[in-house]
Parts: structure tokens; sequence; C-alpha cells
């Protein structure tokens, strides 16, 4: 059986976005995963049921740190031999690629899951384009998540960039995604996090930084929240990111307004999504967002900014709203539409899980994946 290695920066990525693809692709492969070390690497093996290699991966820039990684990453392909090496997350791709070029590994894949250097401004721009590019020149073959994303990839490389069926990098499980809770387990999760019945939750699910929008959807909320008592925020995700704060205002205000409700990076997001009235993605730059095809499997109505990724899973006026993204003034707008008007809501909320399942169901995606390794290695 040939082997395919599968790179990822971080362990998180193989809990919520790749879940379950490691071990489909293990039927076909022999699969081995690389990403940096993790209390929850077992699980993940577990799970998976494929080996895991950790190497001491850094998503910041980190020049002995990369260097050492590219190293053992060499090492690592030339005493292995894989037919196939994966690569997701930008780290990953550019030391997998040059790891693996450098090995005469002979199928070099990268997939683009977004382009960090599109809000970046200065240096950091220059320096982030060009690994991207290093990255494609590297590669011998180029994927991304998005159609839109596409557009973009091409015009940084001659290569062609293929798109896996409608998008994303694993689908979703629209049977795992189901709301299946009952009311009282709802009761017992609206309990747990200090709301009630009667309140519109409006649910954010990734990481607690400026460019996922949150220091608009910040004021966007407090100022709807001034004006209907019964709406609350639910913010789930981690601060973790130095490179990209939000503003201490908006800590401010998620730490004392008692309509808000924040909660540390959850494994698991059924039960929340299950409570949620809307679930909201204001981000200034995306792939194409798991969190949205999942909420979206979950019958919760969206509203996204209107970028890459976003516009793909979200049809406006049909299955969410879109709005211009750092605009608070048209989130405000848009969240009010939702709260304000129940006839536009429930039309929306009636076509929301079908589009999902319709698009972005995983078990098509692991079957358009797996034509898509296999077309790659036809190729003489």
């Amino acid at each position: 059986m040939k082997k395919l290695v599968i790179i990822v920066t971080v362990p998180v990525v193989l809990e919520t976005w790749l879940k379950g693809q490691a071990k489909f692709l293990s039927q076909y492969y022999k699969v081995e995963i690389i990403t940096a070390p993790s209390e929850t690497i077992n699980s993940i093996k577990l799970y998976e049921n494929v080996s895991i290699v950790t190497m001491d991966f850094n998503r910041q820039i980190n020049l002995f740190k990369d260097l050492k990684v590219l190293w053992q990453l060499v090492r690592y392909f030339l005493k292995e031999k894989p037919s196939m090496v994966y690569t997701l997350t930008p780290k990953a791709g550019l030391l997998g690629m040059i790891a693996s070029w450098i090995a005469r590994v002979r199928y070099r894949i990268h997939c683009v899951v977004g382009l960090p250097h599109l809000e970046a401004k200065g240096n950091r721009k220059t320096i982030l384009s060009l690994t991207e590019k290093i990255t494609y020149f590297f590669a011998s073959n180029i994927f991304c998540n998005s159609l839109n994303l596409k557009k973009v990839v091409s015009s940084m490389t001659t290569k062609p960039v293929n798109v896996i069926g409608n998008g994303s990098v694993n689908g979703v499980d629209t049977e795992f995604f189901k709301n299946k809770f009952s009311v009282e387990e709802k009761q017992r999760t609206l309990e747990k996090i200090g709301f009630r019945e009667n309140h519109f939750i409006i649910t954010f699910v990734g990481r607690i930084v400026k460019d996922k929008g949150i220091n608009e959807l910040i004021q966007a909320f407090y100022a709807l929240s001034q004006e209907y008592e019964e709406a609350r925020l639910l913010l789930i995700g981690d601060y973790k990111n130095e490179s990209d704060p939000i503003s201490m205002e908006s800590v401010d205000i998620i730490e004392k307004n008692s309509k808000i409700k924040y909660l540390e990076f959850q494994e698991d997001v059924r039960e929340y999504l299950a409570i949620s009235n809307l679930f909201v993605l204001p981000s200034y730059r995306e792939g194409l967002p798991n969190v949205l095809i999942e909420a979206g499997s979950y019958g919760v109505p969206m509203i996204a900014t209107d970028i890459n990724g976003c516009n793909e899973v979200i049809e406006n006026n049909v299955n969410g709203l879109l709005v211009k993204k750092k605009d608070v003034g048209a989130l405000y707008y848009a969240m009010q539409k939702f709260v304000d008007d129940t006839s536009f809501y429930e039309s929306i909320q009636m076509n929301v899980r079908k589009s999902i399942v319709t698009k972005y169901n995983q078990q098509y995606f692991w079957s358009e994946l797996l034509h898509e390794f296999q077309k790659i290695e036809s190729v003489k």
C-alpha cells in the first residue's frame, strides 16, 4: 500500500477541520500524520487509527525552529519514502513542500485554506506573499478550498489550481451536525451558560482575533443589546494570537457585559449550536469556513461578510445574509433584521440545512478527494 503523509501545523486542525479524513484515506493508503506536539495527540491517533509523528511546528515566523523542522522533515521523507505528501495550513505547506521536493517525493500536494497576506501590511505582507509563492513553486499540485480563492491563488502561480467538489477541506458530517438535542438537553445548556429560552442567541465560533471581525461584532452587538433586551452573544474560541489581538475596548466589553458569554475553545460545539438562533462570522478573510457549513448543517441562519468562501456558503437572502467587511452598521442592521422580522427569519431557517447538505456532504467530499489523488497518481 502506498504511503500518504498529511502535514498540518497544529493538532487542533485534526480535531476540527480534518476530523475523519485520515481514517477514510487509510482504506486506500498507509497514512501517517505529522503535526506539532499536543496533549490530544493520543486521542486523535485513536480516532483516526493512523500513526502520528510530532515535530516542533510554530505558527509564527521563527527562523531557527523552522529550519530545524525543515531538516527533520527531509530526514523523515528520505527514510520513509512516501509516495505522496499532502499539506494544509501555511507553515506546514511551506516546510512540507520544500522538504518533500528535496527528498524527491513525487506527488507534493498543498491545499490553500486561506491567504494571511491579504489582510497583512508592510513587510509582513511581503513575507507572507513570498512564502505562498515559494510553497506553490515546490508543490507538484495545488488545491484550494474555495472557488473564489482559486482565482486569487491562480494569479500567484502558473500551475493549475483545483477545488475539491464544491470547496472546503473536509466537507461536513451532516448527520453529526444535525440538531437532535431534546428540549431538556437544550435547557441544561442554557442554564450552564446563564441564558434563557426566550433569549435570542447570536453565536460566533473561531479564534477571538481582529481579522475574524470580533471588534466589529462586539460594537454591533453592543448597540443591538441596548435596543433588544433579549439579545445575547455567545463567543467560543481562544484569544491566543498575540500578532492579531482584538482591541482593549472589545476585551473590556466582553468581560463586563452580562449579555455576552465567552467560552474557551470547545472540541464539540453542537450543544451550543443547538441553542443558537443566529450564527455570525464577520471575518476579513477566509478560505471556505468550516464553521459556517457546520452551523448551516445544524439549521442555524447565518450572517457573514461578503468575502471569498463565505459568499459561496451563504446565498444572500436564501440561507443567510452577507454584509460588507469591517462595516459595523451593516452587521448591526443584518442582526436586527433577524431579530425583528419573524417571517424573514423563518424563511431563511427553512432553507439553511438543505443548502448545506446539497453542496458539502462529507462523504461526497471524501470521494472527490480520493478521486483527485488517484487522478494525480495516474499521470505518468
